[in-house]
């Protein structure tokens, strides 16, 4: 429903001051309606403690005609319903009023409101030096209240309805008065908008009359028109030269865009670079370290092939035994004449004699068995470093966090062993998805790096263990510790505590890239001359990896 201004000026003061009066009137009979309820309670206290007071001698007396000469007398209070005298066993010494309601049982009412029969009953007890001697009971009548309570709603009702009308007969002549004012206002707007819709703007000024909000918003208006006009000759001249530019704008639209390709082909070609050199430093870092581990590498290569080769040696020895076994025998039991025949066995009795069978038949297979035992480390030791210096760096799978540690422990194990206690705490943890090469590559730089800050002999601890959804691997040493000033830049690139030439720093930086792709966090905790704890959180599941479970083993 539309609505002119007048007409919402005068339903809205009609709206407020109805709302208003409304709740006047509510509050008004609230009030009545409380001092009346307050009233009543206070009378009928007042009339059963003086009664009371009056009673007492009759009742301690047991003057029982007294008792109803006074019961009769107070019913002559109009709203004096009934009144009853009991003593302590509820034994009725007079009473007087209305039968029905002396008939009933006694319940004492608190509050007016909750007065259903019309009687406000209440009683007063009747004591002599705190002795309970009985009990006055009376009932109020409450329909004067209520009475008064309708011929109050009447006339505050009355007054609202001449009130309201008064308020709209106000309201209307002044949503004339307003909307006379605004009449001219509104033809005027109304004219602005079709000559700003035709572009012409001889639009004449209003007349300002008073000094009041109407004429200051008419005052407004003329300069808004003034204003229009001179925006509109600069609009025309803007135009003219916008319509000048748009002549060669297409021509720096295809400029701009022919350099901007050439930007991002440059911007590509400079990341593609940058993600080489990346990867050549993780690789380059990765052989550093390989470097580093070489001597106990080829020291753990070296003793297996050693003893291989002392074996071998042996075995020679054994086989040239049988083997000289075996020509005498293919004599003996061949066809050849019976004086080489009587040779051979001679040959047979020396060779047994001379040498002791039984010794090189169980030194034999354990030859054997140690031999194999050697090449199976030399298969280990090498499977374990070409996994470690594999280049698919992108290659993921599911594998046991606790076989990476175990497979990076052998390869830095010679470099650790003289002077460091390694200490194990590996608890049983899923298998994740990961780089094993890169998370080879991260432990092997913090084991490496624990033991260099082990001056003498000192110990150092690894641990797994499973926490909210995430495996923390957790490597500890009681060396020498990392000034608190250097914590926060452990893992910058270049950045170094070592001496020229022993570090690159770069390996806690690769280290932490790493850990990041892996969706993980690497930590470090230290002590000057405590030690350090670089704690690994890898998660069990990511929501970019698209993760399927393993196959069950």
């Amino acid at each position: 429903m539309h609505l002119s201004l007048r007409n919402k000026t005068i339903v809205s003061i009609a709206v407020i001051e109805a709302v208003l009066l409304v709740a006047l009137i509510f509050t008004a009979i609230n009030f009545m309606r409380n001092t009346l309820n307050e009233n009543l309670v206070s009378r009928s206290t007042t009339v059963a403690t003086l009664f009371a007071s009056t009673t007492k001698n009759a009742v301690l007396t047991y003057d029982l005609a007294s008792l109803e000469t006074y019961c009769a007398e107070l019913l002559s209070n109009p709203d004096i319903l009934y009144v009853r005298v009991v003593n302590t066993e509820n034994q009725v010494l007079a009473q007087a009023g209305d039968n029905n309601l002396l008939a009933r049982q006694f319940n004492q009412d608190i509050d007016v409101s909750n007065v259903t029969d019309g009687v406000f009953d209440s009683f007063v007890n009747i004591t002599e030096a705190e002795q309970l001697y009985g009990r006055v009971e009376l009932g109020v009548d409450t329909l004067n209240i209520q009475d008064s309570l309708e011929v109050i709603k009447k006339w505050t009702t009355s007054i609202a309805i001449i009130e309201m009308a008064l308020v709209a007969l106000f309201s209307f002549f002044l949503g004339n008065y307003l909307t006379r004012q605004l009449e001219s206002l509104r033809i005027a707007a109304r004219k602005v908008s079709q000559n700003v819709e035709s572009g012409s703007f001889n639009q004449a000024q209003l007349p300002v009359n008073g000094k009041d909000e109407l004429a200051e918003v008419t005052r407004a208006f003329n300069k808004l028109v003034t204003t229009l006009e001179y925006e509109n000759s600069r609009k025309q001249a803007y135009q003219d030269e916008l319509e000048e530019l748009n002549r060669t704008l297409e021509q720096k639209v295809a400029q701009r865009t022919t350099l901007l390709h050439q930007r991002n082909d440059e911007l590509e070609q400079i990341n593609q670079e940058l993600q080489a050199t990346q990867e050549q430093l993780t690789q380059a870092a990765k052989m550093a370290s390989i470097g580093q581990l070489a001597a106990g590498v080829a020291h753990e290569i070296n003793n297996p092939i050693g003893f291989v080769k002392s074996n071998l040696s042996s075995l020679e020895e054994y086989i040239d035994i049988y083997r000289k076994i075996s020509e005498n025998l293919v004599v003996v039991y061949g066809k050849a004449p019976s004086e080489s025949v009587e040779l051979s066995k001679q040959n047979l009795i020396e060779i047994i004699n001379s040498e002791d069978l039984a010794f090189i038949n169980e030194d034999s297979k354990d030859v054997l068995v140690e031999s194999v035992e050697g090449l199976e480390r030399v298969t280990n030791i090498v499977k374990d470093l070409k996994q470690f210096s594999r280049v698919d760096v992108e290659e993921k799978s599911w594998l046991d966090i606790n076989e990476c540690i175990e497979s990076t422990l052998k390869m830095v194990s010679n470099e650790l062993k003289y002077h460091c206690d390694i200490q194990k705490d590996l608890s049983e943890v899923p298998k994740i998805k990961i780089n094993f090469g890169k998370i080879s590559q991260v432990l092997t730089n913090l084991l490496i790096n624990a033991g260099q800050a082990i001056r003498d002999n000192g110990q150092i601890s690894i641990s797994t263990k499973v926490k909210d959804q995430q495996i923390l691997i957790a490597v500890k040493d009681n060396g020498s510790g990392i000034p608190p000033e250097n914590l926060s830049k452990l893992f910058d690139p270049f950045f170094t505590t070592k001496d020229v030439g022993k570090g690159t720093g770069l390996g806690l930086s690769i280290s932490h890239g790493i850990i990041q792709e892996h969706g993980g966090d690497i930590t470090v905790t230290s002590k000057v001359n405590k030690g350090s704890c670089f704690t690994i959180t890898l998660p069990i599941l990511t929501e970019n990896d698209n993760l399927k479970s393993p196959p069950n083993e």
